[in-house]
């Protein structure tokens, strides 16, 4: 008899614990396949064939149980047998007699005590009943059918198979593909080093594998696919090679020509740490952080923004403005091409003129880099609202200011003094975008600002100390000695790193600071 029904709980797949017999099975079946597999293929293998070591386990209890009932089989005094029509209750054969049908001369009737304590009859030698029928293997539940079981449970399968598969040295990965190790082919020195030769003549890249494979002129009769995983694994453990290509897509840079503020922080985006207390925040505070364009602030689950799928806005401070870069928020990150392992992913944005911009998705730092000499062309300034789209490609993003007709406002603008000082006074400024007046600064001394920032990197003044100075400068331009708190938080970023919270905290803790409602606080009498 080969009957089984398989029912394998849903509690099974939920507490699923991948095992070494699980990693051991996946090691063979990929050096059966002799090619690099995808971790949602080996899910997939692995779910078929857990239902079918369970299957065989089943089988083998079922044997260890006794024959399953099956009318057309002839039974003997103390038979076990086993009844799939009745949950698949035991019993034992207590008794054999002939049949009492004319009809059906053959048929004989056994009595078998029940494990349940009853007795009960059933015929056998009985040739023609539908309960014969049930003599294929057969998976009695749809959680087994395998297609909606991976679509069911397959992402939360997938990510357990790969935190272990991520403990494995025998098995290793290149972006979403999986072999083993020992079944590498070799590269030696002299083709990494044509990679280099070919990604310098290309500025360094970026390159597809493949390209790289034309180019060095290889030759092998192994499949395309293990010769593009093997060289991608040696230029992986090659410290000039960087890899750059987004979710999907392996690309290579060289990294000695990868930007400066890729591989490392701008000064103006370094930010000292600076303990304090969140619970000083008000509500309207709160919210007002969540607002602000800021990778320095952590998203507040009871102010989740809704994000159109098809566009963002952001608002640059003058950091970002400075460097060239765009912050990496909730809002913001979803826009950008990202990766499974790739600490930097290349990609290109496209103005609203059709102009192509090399940029940066640095996911170490939370920014997005390229930018600064297209903010000078644009003629931007901090406080311009920027759109960010979705490209019509994988890799491409859409940018464009927000529009306004350009002229000539009155903008707060910071000037350094004679002594080094900061000043700030409202100035009538040339306006090429739409801007966030709270955030808006013009700076037109941006390399005395530079040489400033290179001082007090080395010699850092309290932030309260600093916080006091600008709003003695931001309070002379209201009539009523009054400043916003996200006027300060932007002023004050002109010249040290802080996030917003920061800002807020000491506004409500410290007394030299007086809320006047609104955000908007002036300095004390006293001071």
């Amino acid at each position: 008899m080969d009957f089984v029904e398989l029912n394998i709980s849903e509690s099974y797949w939920d507490t699923l614990e991948i095992d070494i017999a699980d990693i051991e099975f996946l090691y063979a079946y990929l050096l059966e396949k002799g090619t690099p597999l995808t971790s949602e293929k080996l899910t997939s293998a692995l779910i078929h064939e857990r239902i079918h070591s369970e299957k065989d386990k089943l089988q083998e209890r079922l044997k260890e149980n006794g024959e399953i009932y099956l009318p057309k089989d002839e039974f003997s005094l103390g038979d076990k047998i086993q009844f799939p029509a009745l949950k698949w209750v035991r019993g034992e054969v207590i008794k054999v007699r002939n049949g009492n049908n004319p009809i059906l001369p053959d048929l004989k009737v056994i009595t078998v005590a029940l494990e349940t304590g009853q007795t009960q009859q059933f015929a056998s030698n009985l040739l023609e009943h539908q309960l014969n029928q049930f003599t294929q293997s057969q998976i009695d539940s749809g959680e087994q059918d395998e297609g909606a079981l991976i679509e069911k449970r397959g992402d939360a399968i997938n990510a357990k198979l790969e935190d272990k598969l991520n403990e494995n040295t025998d098995i290793i990965r290149i972006g979403d593909l999986w072999f083993p190790k020992s079944l590498l082919i070799e590269f030696n020195i002299g083709h990494l080093n044509l990679a280099e030769a070919i990604l310098d003549m290309h500025s360094g890249g970026p390159l597809l594998v493949d390209t790289l494979i034309d180019q060095i002129d290889i030759k092998t009769d192994d499949p395309k696919e293990l010769v593009e995983f093997s060289l991608n694994y040696a230029l992986q453990e090659d410290a000039r090679f960087d890899e750059v290509g987004p979710s999907g897509v392996i690309q290579w840079f060289l990294n000695r020509l990868e930007p400066e503020f890729v591989r490392e922080k701008p000064l103006e985006l370094i930010y000292q740490p600076f303990e304090y207390d969140r619970s000083l925040l008000s509500k309207d505070m709160i919210k007002s952080e969540q607002q602000i364009a800021d990778e320095l602030v952590e998203l507040d689950p009871q102010f989740r923004q809704k994000t159109s799928g098809n566009e963002t806005l952001v608002v640059l401070n003058y950091p970002h403005w400075r460097t060239g870069s765009i912050p990496l928020t909730a809002k913001t990150r979803v826009f950008f091409p990202t990766a499974l392992e790739s600490p930097r992913v290349k990609f290109k944005f496209i103005d609203a003129k059709g102009q192509e911009i090399s940029a940066w998705v640095v996911r170490p730092y939370n920014y997005v880099y390229g930018l600064r000499d297209w903010y000078e062309e644009l003629e931007l300034m901090p406080g311009s609202i920027l759109k960010i789209r979705h490209g019509k490609k994988p890799g491409e993003v859409l940018i464009e200011p927000q529009k306004k007709r350009s002229n000539r406002e009155w903008i707060r603008t910071l000037l350094i003094g004679a002594d080094g000082g900061i000043v700030f006074a409202m100035l009538k400024q040339t306006i090429t975008a739409d801007f966030n007046e709270r955030i808006a600064v013009a700076v037109p001394s941006t390399e005395i600002l530079d040489e400033l920032w290179r001082k007090r990197i080395k010699n850092p003044k309290p932030i309260n100390l600093e916080m006091m100075n600008i709003m003695r400068e931001l309070a002379k331009l209201n009539p009523q000695g009054h400043v916003h708190g996200v006027e300060l938080y932007s002023a004050l970023n002109c010249i040290r790193r802080c996030p917003p919270g920061v800002v807020f905290s000491i506004l409500s803790s410290d007394p030299e600071f007086i809320s006047v409602g609104d955000l908007y606080f002036r300095i004390s009498s006293s001071s």
